[in-house]
């Protein structure tokens, strides 16, 4: 009787526990997505467009659904849930941004399929996360040749039926990073191929299960007519059965274990103002207790002082807490205690490039003001930082405000539409394709009131001369707007010539905008007659990129008479010219004009037009003599200060994915890889 008993309270409490765990819930369906980006100036497999065609087909008749994108933009939670494995079939190169790559994580950990085709590995080659998810990053290839493949596990859905000893003729892939958690499903037999690098019984296709979902990998399939042969199209087949798995809908709420903890930021000896403009706003993914480490100094107080007025301001105050440090022991402070894992540099410029890397060295992610180096030896050291974030698995990026002006978002999306722009111009160092000049004024006004520099801000070996400081943020437009997510390099650089000048300034002004009563001493080599300091804060670069002629120019004046800091840009295509001005005539509000050539009608130029309206709802065009104005409402025109919130908003993405584009990455060194050989070839021209 006991026994009847206890048996009926086990069978109740089984059936108890089976009605409160979850059910998981098997797709009606199983479909899929064969994704086949490439970035535009990287190599692309001839092989696509037959191997889409291919395993379409093979899917198809095994009852699955299929669909074909080369569309990045289909990286969002709503359209990758539909799909039970996502097919990278010799995608390559760097295809996502920081939402995409965001929503690929989320998908995967959610328990959504992943199988990689021949060049996959290719895919985001710095991304950490999408190394470990799909195996390894490809590094090198031999020539085409013929080989054996080995089998290694005849059992899995990918192998099963194959030749144990299957010949094969292929460019036979080199990995880095390989995943020890992979399982080998095939190996190469490299006595029988031509290799510098490969051992043996290397891997040439693997599996795992990863954070939740399932990847599948095979080096094989670069020939257009691997995928006419059925044997290679059932290992296809197999490896993403494989990735598919039970089928199960996806559920995102595992994906909560892998969320990135909030930002913890530490303020790093803050000397320029732009530190405190990055926490003007709060941010979700931000903690709001700040780490400030800064010697005893007027420096420190002023950012302290700006912080507290935006956290007291009537409208939307933030809420920060500042815990400070001050001593002359600031940055071993700060390393050692390691009380936040993002670093904010924005001040002094002279150590700035060595705080950069020592962050980097103790595992903390930087976010620096411009300019990150403003020498020669600089850049030396900014190239090992590089290093050293790569090594660290953290990120170095610097503040590029002017990516956020609306005036050169839209200059750049026109030179984008070959309908209206054509092709860029070449040019030539008399007449640059590219000309983009910027006037700053050293008094000027910082939300709501008077900026109050320091002193060492007139000195060019701690701030830097002007062709190194504010002249990086139009290196970095040229860039960025003639060259769109494309990696440079330092040879892609020839610099035609460069230039650097002075602006006087009294001792009255000098006094204005520091309150200082007199020259430091630091700064008496820079004085004339103990009355009149020469600041070298102007500078022009006239250079060529990827064989594109262009000039940038900076100027400081003391004060605007008027209007403000001021911006002039100009792009020159085969069919219309891009002009931004910010004169008298447009109220020193920036403007952007489409100077339309001969080859280019009223009627293409509408037409044309829309794609972009269609992305900026509300722009439109006005025509004025020759040329059109883009009206932009007033919703795009932030101000210049709100850009610093944008800024970091970027760099969280990039952070929440622990990944920085790799366009960026090497962007960032060709940038100040200009910036300090025009100094140096600047000053051997005076």
């Amino acid at each position: 009787m006991m026994k009847f008993q206890w048996s009926n309270i086990l069978l109740g409490l089984l059936i108890c526990c089976a009605f409160q765990l979850p059910a998981q819930n098997v797709r009606k369906e199983k479909r899929i997505l064969i994704f086949t980006k490439n970035v535009p100036w990287a190599y692309r497999h001839e092989s696509i467009t037959a191997g889409t065609i291919a395993i379409k087909k093979a899917c198809e008749s095994i009852g699955m659904k299929v669909d074909t994108s080369e569309n990045a933009d289909l990286f969002t939670d709503e359209s990758l849930k539909k799909y039970s494995s996502l097919v990278f079939l010799s995608a390559n190169q760097d295809i996502f941004n920081a939402d995409q790559e965001a929503a690929l994580q989320r998908y995967v950990r959610a328990g959504g399929g992943v199988a990689g085709i021949h060049s996959a590995t290719g895919v985001e080659r710095n991304w950490k996360w999408f190394a470990q998810m799909l195996g390894g990053v490809f590094q090198w290839h031999t020539e085409q040749q013929e080989a054996f493949v080995v089998v290694k596990d005849p059992n899995h859905p990918a192998t099963k039926g194959l030749p144990k000893r299957w010949k094969r003729w292929d460019e036979w892939y080199f990995f880095k990073d390989l995943s020890p958690n992979i399982k080998v499903l095939t190996t190469l037999d490299t006595t029988t191929f031509k290799s510098k690098l490969h051992t043996q019984n290397y891997p040439s296709s693997w599996c795992q299960e990863f954070e939740g979902g399932r990847s599948f990998y095979t080096a094989l399939g670069h020939n257009a007519k691997d995928y006419s042969d059925p044997v290679f199209l059932k290992h296809i087949l197999g490896g993403i059965t494989y990735t598919i798995g039970q089928n199960y809908e996806l559920d995102y709420s595992k994906v909560k274990k892998y969320e990135v903890p909030k930002a913890r930021l530490i303020t790093l000896d803050p000397g320029h103002f732009h530190a405190a403009l990055v926490q003007k706003s709060m941010y979700d993914n931000i903690d709001p207790n700040v780490q400030v480490y800064a010697p005893a100094s007027q420096d420190v107080e002023d950012h302290l002082k700006r912080i507290d007025a935006y956290n007291t301001r009537a409208v939307q105050p933030t809420r920060w807490n500042e815990v400070v440090y001050r001593g002359n022991d600031f940055l071993e402070k700060m390393l050692a205690e390691k009380k936040g894992n993002m670093v904010v540099l924005a001040g002094n410029n002279r150590k700035k490039t060595e705080y950069i890397k020592k962050s980097l060295e103790a595992g903390m992610n930087v976010l620096a003001d411009k300019p990150m180096c403003i020498d020669t030896k600089g850049y030396e050291m900014l190239k090992e930082a590089f290093a050293v974030a790569k090594k660290n698995n953290v990120l170095l990026y610097d503040i590029m405000t002017e990516r956020s002006e609306i005036t050169t978002v839209l200059q750049k999306e026109l030179s984008q539409v070959t309908e209206i722009f054509g092709k860029l111009e070449k040019g030539t160092p008399e007449n640059p394709a590219v000309i983009k000049e910027s006037v700053h004024h050293f008094y000027k006004s910082v939300s709501g009131s008077p900026l109050k520099r320091p002193v060492w801000f007139m000195d060019v070996t701690q701030e830097g001369e002007g062709i190194v400081d504010v002249t990086t943020h139009l290196v970095d437009l040229v860039q960025w707007e003639c060259f769109p997510e494309i990696p440079l390099n330092n040879n892609d650089v020839k610099i035609n010539h460069a230039k650097r000048w002075v602006t006087p300034m009294t001792l009255s002004q000098f006094s204005k905008i520091t309150g200082a009563s007199a020259f430091p001493s630091f700064l008496k080599k820079d004085v004339v007659n103990d009355t009149v300091l020469n600041v070298f804060c102007n500078g022009e670069i006239n250079y060529a990129l990827k064989g594109v002629n262009a000039k940038v120019k900076v100027i400081w004046n003391y004060s605007a008479p008027e209007g403000g800091d001021t911006h002039y840009s100009i792009m020159k295509g085969s069919m219309a010219n891009l002009e931004i001005r910010q004169g008298a005539a447009e109220k020193y509000v920036p403007q952007l004009y489409i100077k339309p050539g001969a080859g280019l009608s009223e009627t293409s130029l509408n037409s044309a037009f829309e794609k972009v309206k269609a992305k900026y709802a509300g722009i439109s065009l006005k025509k004025q003599g020759e040329e059109w104005l883009v009206e932009i409402p007033d919703k795009y025109r932030n101000g210049h200060e709100a850009h610093f919130a944008e800024v970091m908003e970027r760099f969280l993405k990039f952070y929440n994915v622990n990944n920085l584009p790799d366009w960026e990455l090497s962007n960032m060194l060709v940038k100040y890889y200009t910036t300090t050989q025009a100094l140096d070839l600047a000053k051997e021209a005076k």
